[in-house]
């Protein structure tokens, strides 16, 4: 079965419309969860992979050694404030629930992150700094655009909390309907590379050549 690769986004370090676009170029951060480094460099293993190979190519790209435990959020908040779990204090993708009264709450909320984050460097630093999905993403401030990775039920409720916890006006509704976060599906997928695309390219936003082509055709990348 063909599946598309499952993107997790967060757009960081836009630069702020008074400064000299060739001087402060966008960064784009994608983290494709649970893919080793070693399956995408390979050319013999059959993955037919020309958008992120070519992201690999014309970006930067790193191999980089797991933290443990070895599953998303700790592995993302690594990725985000360049410190182990033991400091930045995300120690797994659910709380700490032994009496299992949190109805499986995941680490959802920023203000559980213990180090300093790219997002607060960014903020800090005065550029515009947009989020999609990324994990443990819930109220991070400062940010302006916040649409952080949480759910619930993944029913219709799901959308009227993503309402009330993302930026005012998100998601964009000219990029389409935004998944819940629990949809793990082609869609799914495509309609978060969708938001992302449309945010990058919001007035202020988007420089005279933007950076998302890999995005623009929705990362045709299949295995």
């Amino acid at each position: 079965m063909k599946r598309i690769l499952a993107l997790t986004i967060a757009l960081f370090a836009l630069p702020a419309a008074a400064q000299p676009l060739a001087k402060a170029p966008p960064v784009l951060m994608i983290a494709i969860d649970g893919l080793r480094p070693q399956e995408w460099q390979r050319r013999d293993n059959g993955l037919d992979l020309p958008a992120l190979r070519g992201l690999a190519a014309g970006g930067a790209s790193a191999a980089v050694t797991g933290v443990l435990p070895t599953v998303t959020y700790p592995s993302h908040t690594t990725l985000i404030t360049g410190t182990a779990p033991r400091r930045h204090g995300i120690a797994n993708n659910l709380t700490f629930d032994p009496l299992r009264q949190n109805a499986d709450g995941w680490y959802w909320y920023a203000s559980d992150i213990n180090a300093q984050t790219l997002w607060q460097a960014s903020v800090a630093a005065g550029q515009i700094v947009v989020n999609v999905h990324w994990p443990v993403s819930v109220g991070v401030a400062g940010l302006t655009a916040n649409l952080p990775q949480i759910w619930r039920t993944g029913m219709a409720d799901d959308d009227k909390m993503m309402a009330a916890l993302a930026t005012p006006g998100l998601p964009l509704a000219e990029a389409g309907p935004y998944p819940t976060g629990k949809d793990e599906s082609i869609a799914g997928d495509e309609g978060r590379a969708a938001q992302a695309i449309a945010l990058l390219c919001r007035p202020g936003h988007c420089p005279a050549a933007p950076p998302q082509a890999g995005f623009r055709h929705r990362l045709p990348d299949r295995f």
